[in-house]
């Protein structure tokens, strides 16, 4: 018998991958004990769950549309409005590039130059991959732009913040060798727009070997969790279980007119990354004085809180016990030897992982060092 029970009617899906200790903040204590299921199962055999979470850039949209034509394009121009966004030739995603630049009067730097120009130059390598009768479209980074460059016999590439190192004599060494773009993709847009999970075999969906849509790289060895932390944050959800859910509990946020307190709760841990999560949760008012919502807002959401203190102080105890315990998985498989290592300048270690519930994904991600350096790039 298991300490707690999961009714799949309490099963929550979220379009967006959560962080591991973010889940309490939609789903209560259900959240939580989600969360510490996740992170036990990888100490019990499910590693294989686990793979590594490509930090790739820029992102991209590509496919077919209704009559067949192909698409490469980005985000924004997915989504454009005032113009033809869905370039369907090399030469038009150029132009709709440097258009952007154009259109808003200013300066075209050489650097965006060079970037529109590799745009166009690995349009024909996505065009050829997907099938001529596929209708719709993959949402994912780019990895490289040409085959990456060999060091100490390993494939080394670095996308965005994190740097790949790539065993050449591995099986996705083999491929990246082969290929001459590399791309991970994450989901399925459907021709009407919208987003939907993956539903192909990316190694065998598309076509030929100049672009590699990464394969899932597997954890293949487990992570040791301590016990006694385990059974510290069961104590404290069994404990505090009825006060989080009260905090938390949607009818009476609505009615309170602060439905989305998870969202300020989960923007605020965001924010803290860029003080390497010190103080999480004590200086919430603090911040909450400083931010972007509105005064009767921040008087509401003091006035709740007030009445729910005992459930606020423990979300935030088991928010960061979680993060402690999944900060040492993400260090142990950082440590693993595989086939692909990650780092992020001098130190080990990727954007972190990603592990597959029944429920859906959950983002395995170390946010005082990841997060902090994405967040520190100037875009």
């Amino acid at each position: 018998m298991r300490w707690y029970e999961l009714k799949p009617a309490t099963l929550v899906e979220s379009a967006r991958i959560q962080h591991a200790e973010d889940m309490i903040f939609w789903e209560g204590s259900a959240g939580a004990i989600k969360a510490l299921e996740s992170l036990t199962a990888i100490d019990k055999g499910e590693h294989d769950d686990v793979t590594v979470k490509w930090d790739g850039s820029p992102a991209v949209i590509f496919g077919r549309n209704d009559s067949g034509e192909f698409v490469l394009t980005d985000k924004s121009g997915f989504g454009a409005k005032g113009y033809d966004g869905k370039s369907k030739s090399a030469k038009d995603l150029e132009q709709m590039l440097l258009n952007r630049k154009i259109n808003r009067g200013q300066d075209i730097p050489d650097s965006y130059k060079q970037f529109a120009a590799r745009m166009k130059s690995i349009f024909s390598y996505f065009e050829t991959a997907v099938p001529v009768d596929h209708k719709g479209f993959f949402k994912g980074d780019l990895l490289y732009f040409q085959t990456p460059k060999l060091q100490d016999n390993k494939f080394v590439f670095t996308p965005n913040v994190v740097t790949y190192t790539v065993d050449t004599t591995s099986d996705i060494g083999k491929k990246i060798a082969q290929s001459k773009v590399g791309v991970v993709v994450h989901n399925e847009i459907d021709i009407q727009g919208s987003d939907k999970s993956l539903t192909i075999d990316v190694g065998k969906f598309f076509l030929g070997k100049d672009l590699l849509v990464m394969p899932p790289v597997t954890m293949q060895k487990a992570a040791n969790i301590d016990d006694d932390i385990i059974r510290a944050v069961k104590q404290q959800i069994n404990q505090n279980k009825n006060n989080i859910d009260t905090l938390l509990n949607k009818n009476t946020l609505t009615t309170d007119k602060l439905a989305d307190l998870p969202n300020i709760l989960y923007t605020y841990t965001n924010a803290k990354v860029d003080s390497g999560m010190q103080n999480l949760g004590t200086d919430f008012f603090d911040w909450l004085a400083k931010s972007k919502v509105s005064q009767p807002k921040q008087k509401r959401i003091a006035s709740h809180i007030q009445k729910n203190k005992n459930g606020f102080n423990a979300l935030w105890n088991i928010v960061k016990m979680i993060q402690q315990i999944k900060d040492d998985v993400i260090n142990q498989f950082d440590n693993h030897d595989i086939a692909v290592k990650a780092s992020i300048g001098n130190n080990t270690g990727g954007e972190g992982y990603v592990m597959r519930r029944p429920w859906g994904n959950v983002k395995l991600v170390n946010r005082a060092g990841f997060t902090a350096a994405n967040r520190a790039i100037d875009r």
